[in-house]
């Protein structure tokens, strides 16, 4: 909203009835002034001011949709509370996008969903599978999806259409997988186990390639990939590693200000998101780009209750075309935010100086 002074608006008035009748040139002149006043003499109203500043801002969320058509072209009815061809969400606790596919995982209804956001319908995926509390997802850069199983000590694998591929397994090595990314430049995966707290590499035939512990990492948590390369969120030291792809350490951030962090999500600008179950608040860190520079915690946004932008057991992030997914689990609904990657954020007082060891 702008508004303009009731100088500017006064004379504009006593150009208006001075120009009358107008010529077609004397017209496009006029106008042209007029242009420059309201671009140069409006002044922004302070509460958009305050938006602009924010790097999220809600969007839409998710709470239940119609069921969409599986692969098979078979239509997707289970699991509707509502009724036959309504699919509502009880309690999501994972999520990952890839383009125009979202993939969630419900605990509460035991399934798994792929979320097409141009028809807006759930489809049950991989309907053999019982998903669980403490399972996640990640959509490869080849549409194919991987699906932690810690209870059977596996990661689980399967094509777009969900038909299984062969999961990966590494005896002695993965004991309880909490998160998979992929190295977009050789297609290697890579596995974050958190009893043994190492990262477990597979080739793309989903054998076992290298298996190392990161010397800065005390317990992992979480994981993501970045432009620097492995995030790894650390439960213990409440503060998150980057490392490179053959597991060198680049640095650290967040001790200062992270209290019990949990999910997290990596843009390719650099700005990493990470919820904060303390207080249920997703913070926000500025990347500079380049490896071993600080990051500083540039917004956060959030905290407990139900209205949009609040959340109540922040269960997985997910980042994808500017937009951050975020699975709001207790309150039963995937939240929708979009992401300005050029705002200034507002940069929390203390924390420019804790990157680094």
């Amino acid at each position: 909203m702008v508004t303009l002074s009731l100088f500017r608006v006064k004379w504009l008035g006593r150009l208006f009835k001075s120009a009358v009748p107008l010529k077609p040139c004397r017209c496009v002149q006029l106008l042209s002034i007029i242009a420059t006043f309201i671009l140069v003499g409006c002044i922004m109203d302070p509460r958009d001011a305050a938006l602009q500043r924010k790097i999220l801002q809600p969007w839409t969320e998710i709470t239940g949709t119609p069921s969409g058509i599986s692969p098979q072209g078979l239509p997707a009815q289970m699991n509707a509370p509502l009724g036959a061809g309504y699919i509502a969400l009880r309690r999501p606790t994972a999520i990952s996008a890839r383009r125009n596919e979202i993939y969630l995982l419900d605990a509460g209804l035991h399934r798994i969903f792929r979320y097409d956001s141009f028809q807006q319908t759930l489809t049950p995926f991989a309907t053999n599978l019982s998903a669980e509390a403490g399972m996640s997802i990640y959509a490869a850069p080849d549409m194919s999806v991987y699906i932690t199983d810690p209870v059977h000590q596996q990661v689980l694998h399967f094509n777009w259409d969900g038909t299984s591929l062969p999961s990966l397994v590494s005896r002695g090595n993965l004991a309880h997988p909490v998160s998979v990314v992929v190295d977009e430049h050789n297609g290697q995966v890579l596995v974050a186990d958190s009893l043994f707290d190492r990262i477990i590499t597979f080739d793309t035939l989903g054998m076992t390639l290298s298996a190392f512990k990161p010397q800065q990492v005390l317990s992992i948590a979480a994981m993501a990939a970045g432009p620097d390369g492995i995030y790894v969120v650390d439960r213990l030291a409440k503060r998150v590693v980057v490392l490179g792809w053959n597991g060198t350490f680049h640095y650290a951030f967040g001790a200062d200000a992270l209290s019990d962090p949990g999910a997290i999500a990596v843009s390719r600008d650099n700005l990493v998101f990470i919820s904060d179950n303390f207080d249920n608040t997703i913070k926000v860190y500025r990347g500079q780009g380049t490896k071993n520079k600080n990051l500083v915690l540039a917004d956060k946004f959030g905290g407990t209750g139900i209205a949009p932008g609040s959340f109540n057991g922040i269960g997985g992030l997910s980042e994808a075309d500017n937009l951050l997914y975020v699975s709001d689990s207790l309150n039963a609904r995937i939240q929708v935010m979009m992401i300005n990657p050029r705002a200034q954020g507002i940069v929390v007082q203390g924390t420019e100086k804790q990157i680094g060891k």
